[in-house]
């Protein structure tokens, strides 16, 4: 059976990095038309119920000089310590990777994401059936597989800010404003990744909006050791709050978990390539 694919558009929001005005607000947010209506409702604060440490040292200056090649990414339980994934790639200079469990020696993959070459190429997420029997060579290179398929779209053409449309919810991973990282542990970088629902007002005007449910936080504290706070696409802490699924009955929450690892995953890697390219820019 063929990859079923899931349909995705861009969008023309606002520019990246996000000033506090990108933040998604706690009322209803106007699709169209001026001005937003206001909801009593307030925000509720972040809670991290789930704590992962993602060990990667991502790109730096002095890589720039010496060539690159991609690692296997280990991401940890950060209590009691052991390693619940693991990011695997073929070969070292392949881009495509394909996320399994770190316990059992079957590596059976979970979700594969490709990287395609070229303009308008975006990358491509395939969440996988539980109890796959597809290895991870296939899951990475075989063009029929049965699975659900994820286009990662950026919100606009200069945003850094990535859309993920998926069977259980529609997804955003977006940088932090200041305020955002200095709320949150004082972070150097603060990755967000947002579910976003659209909506009505109780005045019937459509609009979205966010509800925050995981974060990545990079600080001289969980930030991976050995890298600096000036280096693109290196680890941190991932915290989520998957309570919205505790009860779904569609839903595992364990599959949200690894999507958004997954997703986490492809927030670094581009964003290691933009470091990369930009050192290559600066040295040439």
């Amino acid at each position: 059976m063929s990859e079923k694919r899931r349909a995705s558009s861009v969008s023309t929001d606002s520019d990246d990095p996000p000033s506090e005005s990108d933040v998604p607000p706690p009322y209803y947010e106007e699709v169209e038309g001026g001005g937003a209506s206001s909801s009593s409702a307030s925000p509720t604060a972040f809670t991290g119920t789930h704590q992962l440490q993602v060990q990667t040292l991502g790109y730096d200056t002095d890589q720039a000089l010496t060539g690159w090649t991609f690692e296997n990414i280990s991401i940890y339980r950060v209590d009691p310590g052991e390693v619940e994934y693991i990011s695997l790639r073929l070969q070292q200079t392949s881009d495509s990777c394909a996320l399994v469990r770190g316990s059992g020696s079957n590596r059976t993959p979970l979700i594969s994401t490709i990287y395609r070459r070229g303009p308008g190429r975006n990358p491509r997420m395939r969440i996988l059936p539980r109890e796959t029997s597809l290895s991870v060579e296939e899951a990475i290179n075989s063009e029929s597989v049965d699975c659900e398929v994820v286009d990662v779209v950026s919100r606009s053409i200069i945003s850094r800010t990535q859309k993920f449309d998926t069977s259980f919810g529609n997804f955003e991973w977006r940088y932090g404003s200041s305020a955002e990282c200095k709320a949150e542990y004082d972070a150097d970088s603060l990755l967000l990744m947002e579910r976003v629902d659209f909506v009505r007002s109780r005045d019937g005007k459509a609009g979205k909006r966010g509800v925050r449910i995981a974060q990545l936080v990079r600080n001289d504290e969980f930030r991976t050791q050995g890298t600096c706070r000036r280096a693109g696409g290196n680890g941190g802490r991932l915290m989520m709050d998957l309570s919205m699924w505790k009860d779904d009955r569609k839903t595992n929450a364990k599959d949200v978990e690894a999507f958004v690892v997954a997703s986490c995953l492809c927030m670094l890697k581009r964003e290691a390539d933009r470091f990369r390219n930009n050192q290559n820019a600066a040295i040439v």
